[in-house]
């Protein structure tokens, strides 16, 4: 199996996207809201997946890169197939997998790349996250706080877990630690048997080899709904990080594109693609039914008034609330 491998040039922020057809546009908007927000800084952006659609691409991304001036596009188009013997599902394709095999065509003079999920959406300068220091580490990431059941792939309750739709990855230690081919042979001894597949399974193989980020750069939605002390914050940081994370990730399967109505942040995403110029083509949502409107009511209670939709929670649901609110204490 084979990889047109992509080449680079420079010395910039390093960005890798994988993404298939579905989410072309979506990282259109995550490219966008990068370029806005740091509008002096190099960047050079790999887009990997399968079954490119090439006229499409130019149009969205070398546009971009374009009006930006200093940011560099490079495509890596894998060979369908090449992820065969592992699982996929309804929501996740086989381009969950691409970021595994990035040694395979991210150019070898990059120590560092920051890999990104498509549903995601920056609102503040990257050079922050970028100059975090990795000796000793094989990448940094986001703790993920709604991994209730971690120890069902070994973990200690209290033990941390990541998410890894924001990943800062050191390739000089993935190259020497031999990460993709450990994670890939974790995935083909196990990988049908883990819920969250190819995260679970980063989780588990670079365990004890992760840096811990300021949840700030992996925001998820429903963070915005839970009491600070669930996220291990003081009520101060919390209040500053709900009213401003520095970079916003769309978790779950309800996202701003089909359930604005209920997904808090949605108003970034669609100013992000109005400004990336992808406005037309990823109009929000209205909310028709008089369940939709009643979940935006909800959701905009859930916003201003987040004690007493947990109070409610938990008297309506008392075990998913005891669940979701378990044992960290606050709020």
């Amino acid at each position: 199996m084979t990889i047109r491998k992509a080449t680079a040039a420079g010395d910039p922020i390093c960005i890798l996207f994988c993404i298939d057809r579905a989410y072309l546009r979506q990282a259109g908007v995550t490219l966008g809201s990068i370029l806005e927000h740091n509008p002096t800084t190099a960047f050079e952006v790999y887009v990997a997946g399968f079954d490119r659609d090439p006229a499409a691409s130019e149009a969205i991304f070398a546009r971009l890169a374009a009006r930006h001036g200093s940011c560099t596009i490079r495509y890596a188009d894998l060979e369908e197939g090449l992820f065969a013997d592992l699982p996929v599902t309804r929501q996740f394709s086989a381009s969950i997998y691409t970021r595994i095999v990035l040694d395979r065509f991210i150019d070898r003079r990059h120590g560092r790349v920051l890999y990104l999920d498509a549903d995601t959406v920056v609102r503040s300068d990257l050079r922050g996250l970028w100059t975090t220091p990795l000796e000793g580490y094989v990448l940094a990431a986001v703790q993920d706080h709604f991994r209730l059941d971690s120890e069902a792939i070994g973990f200690a309750a209290d033990e941390p877990y990541f998410n890894s739709g924001v990943l800062l990855i050191n390739m000089h230690a993935w190259r020497a630690e031999a990460c993709e081919a450990r994670v890939l042979a974790y995935l083909g001894a196990t990988g049908r048997d883990l819920p969250w597949m190819d995260q679970d399974a980063l989780n588990v193989v670079l365990r004890g080899r992760v840096r811990f980020l300021d949840l700030g750069w992996n925001f998820q939605p429903r963070c915005a709904d839970v009491p600070a002390g669930f996220l291990g914050l003081t009520s101060a940081a919390y209040a500053a990080l709900r009213a401003d994370p520095y970079l916003i990730h769309y978790t779950t399967s309800q996202k701003p594109w089909n359930a604005a109505h209920r997904v808090h942040y949605s108003r970034d995403f669609f100013a992000a693609a109005r400004t990336a110029g992808l406005g037309s083509l990823l109009d929000a949502p209205p909310a028709r039914s008089a369940k939709e409107r009643l979940d935006a009511v909800k959701t905009r209670l859930r916003w201003h008034f987040p004690s007493i939709f947990r109070a409610f929670r938990r008297l309506l649901k008392p075990e998913a609330a005891a669940m979701m609110y378990r044992a960290r204490a606050g709020g």
